[in-house]
């Protein structure tokens, strides 16, 4: 992949919303359109608005996309949504070794994970080239750690960021990710250095990060991750 999307082609990741084409064509009735292609098509059209700043034309709204629609395929799920991009989209696992695992899109912008904690990115742009992070169990037992990360810069070069990290273990609290309630445990992972701060925060299902929101880098901020099936 390379070092980064233009507008048009993070537009076209963007509307890969909801798994895109590999859900939207599996339906069993050929002669109408599956929900999930209809869900498509219009978030595609107010994703598109969102990043060119144009009016998207009213749709009819699609029938809402169900988590029994995405279940009956039988794949582990993740949902990755950039805020500071407007992009909400469904990944599928792409690549697999012991507990670092690689979801993409359907146009193979990548996001790679280790245990849930994010540790590189690929085809955003300003992506995060790899990370030194914390572990899973390390993090969902408090204490103090240092967080190194990589990154492509605007120029293409990569840049090193060191921060040291403080976990805070915060309680229970109760989530829901697709129509599916889920009882974690929130904990908080507060990063300095002398240049600024960033905070991650991690939602544990026993040992499993069920969801998070972790900073990326300047160009992309934050992606919420949500486990959506497993």
């Amino acid at each position: 992949m390379g070092q980064g999307l233009a507008l048009k082609s993070w537009t076209r990741t963007a509307t890969a919303v909801l798994i895109g084409s590999l859900l939207a064509g599996c339906g069993n009735d050929k002669s109408e359109p599956s929900p999930v292609g209809a869900a498509v098509g219009n978030m595609a059209k107010a994703t598109l608005a969102r990043v060119t700043g144009r009016a998207a034309a009213p749709a009819a709204q699609p029938a809402q996309v169900t988590r029994a629609d995405i279940e009956k395929f039988g794949i582990p799920i993740l949902r990755a949504v950039i805020p500071l991009r407007g992009a909400d989209a469904l990944l599928t696992v792409s690549d697999a070794k012991g507990s670092t695992v690689t979801w993409a899109t359907t146009d193979g912008t990548s996001f790679t994970l280790r245990d849930g904690v994010l540790i590189q990115t690929r085809g955003l742009g300003a992506d995060l080239m790899s990370s030194q992070a914390p572990s899973a169990s390390a993090l969902s037992s408090g204490g103090s750690h240092q967080r190194v990360y990589f990154f492509l810069g605007a120029d293409d070069q990569t840049t090193r960021r060191t921060y040291d990290c403080t976990v805070t273990v915060d309680g229970a609290e109760r989530i829901e990710i697709f129509g599916r309630a889920h009882s974690t445990t929130k904990v908080t992972e507060d990063c300095v250095r002398p240049q600024g701060t960033i905070s991650n925060t991690f939602w544990f299902e026993g040992p499993v990060i069920r969801k998070s929101r972790q900073w990326t880098s300047g160009g992309i901020g934050f992606i919420d991750f949500e486990g959506v099936v497993d």
